[in-house]
C-alpha cells in the first residue's frame, strides 16, 4: 500500500467519526426537542435528560445546579450520584460554589478533568475537595442571553471510564440546547398550572354564580310575594278572600298545608282565629291566653322553630303546656312548627304559624328567615285591611264633604281663571304698547334698539351671519303736514310703515325712531348686492304716488346704509353711522341711498 493510500484511509475513518459523531449529535438534539415537545412536568424532565445523556455517555451520575447571579446562589435542580446520593441534602450553596461547579461558572467555560487535574486545582486553592473523589468529572456551563445560569454535570468513580473531547463536544451541544428545552418544559407547565387554576376558578366562578342565581330566584320570589301581600289589601273583597289569599302567597315560599292566623283581641286577653286552616281540625274556637307555642311567640316577641325535642325541652321547662288526649278526644302533635309574631309598629297584634305533622315536612332556618321577613309585611297588610273595613262605614260621609268642597273649589277656580285671564291680556297690552309705535305698530325706539343690541352681539360673536342698517326719512313730510293737517300726515305715515314691512323680509326687523324716522335691521346677509337690492326697492316704493283721502300726496325717501364693521365696536356705534349717511343723502338731493364709508 503507497503512502497516498494510507493518508486517504486516514482521512476516510476520521471523516466517518465526524459524521458518526455529527449523527449521534443530531440523534441527542432531536431527542432533546421530542423531550421538550412532550414533557410538560420538569419532575420529569430531568429523569429523561439523565437517561438521554446516559444512552450516549457515561452518566450514571448526573446532576443539575443552577445559580442565581444576583444573590450568588446555588441550588441543585436534579442530583442522582451512586455515591452522595444521600448526602445531597446536606450541599448547601457554597459546597456548589467552592467545587468543580462554581469553578465552571466563575470561567464560563466547559471543563474536562480528571484527578491529576482535580489535585491541582484543590492545590491551587481553585476549588475545594467536596462530597466523594471522583475519577473523571465533565461539566458545562448552561447559558442564557450570554449570562451562567447553571451547571450541568457528569462524574465517574471508574479510573477505567474516562471522557474524551468528542464527548465534551457532544455534551456542550446537549447543555446548550437543554436551557431551550428547559424554558419550554417551563413554558408549557405553566401554561397548564395556568390552565389548571383558570379552570379552578371557573369552577368556583360557577358554583358562586349558581349560588347566586338561586339566591336571585329566591329573591324575585320573595319580592314578588311581599308585592302580592301589599296587593292583597285592595284586591281582595272581603277578610275571608283575604286569609285564603295570604296562605296561598306563604303557600308559594313553602310548605303551608297547616296554617293559621291568631289575632289578639282589644284588650289582649283572648286569641281569635280568623284563618285556620288544618289536615285534622276544620276550625278553632276563641280561647283566653294560655301556654301554647303561639303565646310562647308572643311572649318572646320573636319568630321561633320548634321541633320535637325543643318542644319537650319547653314543657319540662313550664314554659309551654299541651293538650293532653282523652278517651273521647284524640291529640295530633305537630313534628314541626313554624311561627312568627305579627308586629305592628313594634307591638304585637296576633301570630302568623304553620306547622307539619309525623314528620311530613321538616321546616329549617331557611323557612324560619322567610316567615320572620315577610310576617312584617303581612301584620301590616291585616292592620289595613281591618282598618279599611272600619273606613268604609265613614266613606260616603266623607265623599259627600268632598263634593261638597269640589263644588265650591271649581267655582273659585273658574272665577280665578278669569282674572288671570284678564291680567294677562292687560300685561300683554301694556306690553305691545311699550314697545310698539302706537301710529304705525311697528317697533318703536325703545323695542328696536334692545333688538339690535342682540343682534349686534351674535354678528360679533359669529361674524359670518353679516348685518346692516337702513336709516330712512321720509322726503317732504313737513310740507305734507303742513298743506293738507295732521290726521293726512299720520295717514302718510301708516301707509308708509305698510310698503316698508312689505318690502322686508320675515327675519328683518323695521321700526319707527319718531317723526318721519324708520330704521330697518336686515340680518343674515349674503352679500352687498342683497342689501344695495332691498334699499334701492324702498327708494322706489316712497316714490309712488299715496292715494290718502282721494288725494294724490308725493313723497321720497332718503336712506342711509351702514354694514356692521369689525371696527364697530358698539350698536350705538352703527346707528350712528346709517344716521351720517341719511343726512348725507338728504345733501346730495334726497330720494335716494347712500352708503356711510
Amino acid at each position: 500500500m503507497t503512502k497516498y493510500s494510507t493518508n486517504h484511509l486516514r482521512r476516510l475513518k476520521l471523516l466517518i467519526q465526524h459524521y458518526r459523531r455529527a449523527y449521534i449529535t443530531q440523534g441527542a438534539l432531536l431527542s432533546l426537542s421530542e423531550l421538550a415537545s412532550t414533557t410538560s412536568d420538569m419532575r420529569e424532565f430531568y429523569p429523561a435528560i439523565h437517561k438521554m445523556v446516559s444512552e450516549l455517555l457515561h452518566a450514571e451520575n448526573f446532576y443539575v445546579v443552577f445559580y442565581d447571579n444576583a444573590n450568588h446562589h446555588y441550588s441543585a435542580q436534579y442530583f442522582s450520584d451512586e455515591k452522595d446520593q444521600v448526602k445531597i441534602t446536606e450541599f448547601s450553596s457554597e459546597t456548589f460554589s467552592s467545587g468543580l461547579t462554581g469553578y465552571v461558572v466563575n470561567s464560563a467555560q466547559p471543563l474536562l478533568c480528571d484527578e491529576t487535574l482535580f489535585n491541582n486545582l484543590v492545590a491551587r486553592g481553585a476549588i475545594k475537595a467536596q462530597g466523594t473523589p471522583c475519577a473523571h468529572w465533565l461539566g458545562i456551563p448552561l447559558c442564557r442571553d450570554d449570562k451562567v445560569i447553571g451547571v450541568m454535570a457528569i462524574q465517574s468513580y471508574n479510573p477505567q471510564q474516562s471522557y474524551t473531547a468528542a464527548d465534551l463536544d457532544l455534551f456542550s451541544n446537549i447543555g446548550s440546547h437543554t436551557i431551550t428545552a428547559l424554558d419550554r418544559v417551563k413554558s408549557r407547565e405553566l401554561l397548564e398550572e395556568t390552565v389548571r387554576h383558570r379552570t379552578q376558578e371557573l369552577q368556583s366562578a360557577n358554583l358562586l354564580l349558581e349560588k347566586e342565581v338561586q339566591e336571585r330566584i329566591n329573591a324575585e320570589k320573595l319580592q314578588a310575594a311581599l308585592y302580592r301581600i301589599s296587593e292583597l289589601t285592595a284586591s281582595s273583597q272581603d277578610m275571608e278572600s283575604f286569609y285564603a289569599a295570604m296562605q296561598q302567597v306563604l303557600a308559594g315560599l313553602m310548605p303551608a298545608n297547616n296554617c293559621f292566623i291568631a289575632l289578639l283581641n282589644k284588650n289582649k286577653s283572648t286569641l281569635n282565629f280568623p284563618f285556620y286552616l288544618d289536615q285534622y281540625s276544620s276550625s278553632a274556637d276563641d280561647r283566653p291566653l294560655g301556654q301554647g307555642f303561639t303565646e310562647f311567640v308572643l311572649r318572646s316577641g320573636e319568630a321561633k322553630l320548634i321541633n320535637p325535642e325543643y318542644a319537650n325541652a319547653l314543657v319540662k321547662s313550664g314554659e309551654i303546656r299541651r293538650e293532653v288526649a282523652t278517651a273521647g278526644k284524640a291529640v295530633q302533635y305537630s313534628t314541626s312548627w313554624l311561627g312568627a309574631p305579627l308586629l305592628v309598629d313594634g307591638e304585637a297584634i296576633g301570630v302568623i304559624a304553620l306547622q307539619s305533622y309525623q314528620q311530613q315536612y321538616q321546616y329549617g332556618e331557611h323557612e324560619l328567615g322567610i316567615l320572620r321577613f315577610v310576617s312584617q309585611n303581612i301584620a301590616v297588610a291585616i292592620q289595613r285591611k281591618l282598618a279599611a273595613e272600619q273606613q268604609k262605614a265613614h266613606q260616603e260621609e266623607l265623599e259627600q264633604r268632598v263634593l261638597e268642597s269640589t263644588t265650591e273649589l271649581r267655582q273659585t277656580n273658574l272665577f280665578l281663571r278669569l282674572q288671570v285671564e284678564e291680567r294677562k291680556k292687560a300685561e300683554a297690552k301694556l306690553f305691545y304698547e311699550a314697545n310698539h309705535d302706537s301710529l304705525t305698530g311697528l317697533a318703536n325706539r325703545q323695542m328696536f334698539l334692545q333688538l339690535l343690541k342682540q343682534q349686534f352681539a351674535l354678528t360679533k360673536r359669529q361674524p359670518n351671519l353679516h348685518m346692516a342698517l337702513l336709516y330712512i326719512d321720509l322726503d317732504r313730510f313737513k310740507h305734507i303736514n303742513d298743506n293738507f293737517g295732521h290726521h293726512i300726515g299720520d295717514a302718510f305715515l301708516v301707509e308708509a310703515s305698510k310698503r316698508l314691512k312689505q318690502l322686508i323680509r320675515d327675519h328683518d326687523v323695521a321700526a319707527r325712531l319718531g317723526g318721519d324716522e324708520f330704521v330697518v335691521l336686515l340680518s343674515h346677509l349674503k352679500s352687498e348686492y342683497d342689501t344695495q337690492e332691498i334699499a334701492q326697492r324702498i327708494v322706489l316704493s316712497l316714490e309712488q304716488p299715496f292715494e290718502l283721502e282721494q288725494q294724490k300726496i308725493y313723497s321720497g325717501a332718503s336712506v342711509g346704509l351702514a354694514y356692521m364693521k369689525p371696527e364697530h365696536s358698539t350698536a350705538e356705534e352703527l346707528l350712528r353711522d346709517a344716521d351720517k349717511a341719511m343726512y348725507e343723502a338728504k345733501s346730495q338731493g334726497r330720494n335716494q341711498v347712500v352708503t356711510f364709508n
